[in-house]
């Protein structure tokens, strides 16, 4: 038994499934391609599936991960090709490695939000002013004791860096938050802060998740 890393693209309609049945969806497909995959023993066997750092509901991601434990002889390049053919819809397997890095070691997510808009320029003008300040205050929910609160939090103080870039009739503003199990930053709060400012509809997809030293999480 080993334990091998899938990579793989959630994009267009795909992003609106549930990390449950995102679970489920992959469940099937890895059936329907025949890898040995292998089981929980007990009462109740299931498959072993872990994803790292799990996106959220109607996010876009170019490179999400998710590990499975198989058993026999198999090469990663043989279960890429018996996986990618049964995947469904805008689920696109882009890759199977053996694991580098255990999920802990994840720091920050690098982010696109992609904003509509018939003025990029003058959209551009108002998110570097809004980025350009020393605050930037969003309501993020919390915990206190038992109950889950509302709280302030100031955003500027989370982004590690950014760039922003005009299209004929949109702006790709690219972001670096913390994300992770010591610190995550949602980049809604960002696009709705920006979204409620100036009226325009937005995308967000993750384009990477680093590590503390900026490097690709492997």
């Amino acid at each position: 038994m080993r334990v091998v890393r899938i990579w793989f693209k959630k994009t267009g309609m795909s992003r609106y499934i549930s990390h449950l049945d995102l679970m489920r969806t992959m469940t099937r497909a890895i059936r329907r391609s025949r890898i040995p995959l292998w089981y929980t023993e007990g009462f109740n066997p299931h498959p072993y599936l872990a994803f790292a750092l799990p996106l959220s509901l109607g996010m876009e991601s170019e490179r999400e991960s998710m590990d499975i434990k198989i058993e026999g002889e198999i090469t990663n390049e043989e279960i890429f090709s018996a996986l990618a053919p049964v995947m469904p819809g805008e689920l696109e397997i882009v890759g199977v490695t053996d694991p580098v890095l255990d999920p802990k070691f994840i720091a920050f997510g690098k982010f696109e939000l992609i904003f509509e808009t018939d003025e990029p320029e003058k959209l551009k003008e108002v998110i570097s002013d809004m980025l350009s300040r020393d605050e930037l205050i969003v309501q993020k929910l919390g915990k206190k004791g038992h109950r889950k609160i509302l709280k302030d939090v100031n955003l500027i103080e989370f982004i590690e860096s950014y760039k922003i870039k005009t299209a004929d009739r949109s702006l790709t503003l690219e972001i670096v938050l913390p994300a992770g199990s010591t610190t995550n930053v949602n980049p809604e709060l960002l696009a709705k802060k920006i979204s409620e400012s100036t009226d325009v509809l937005y995308l967000i997809r993750r384009l990477d998740l680093l590590t503390a030293e900026k490097k690709s999480f492997r």
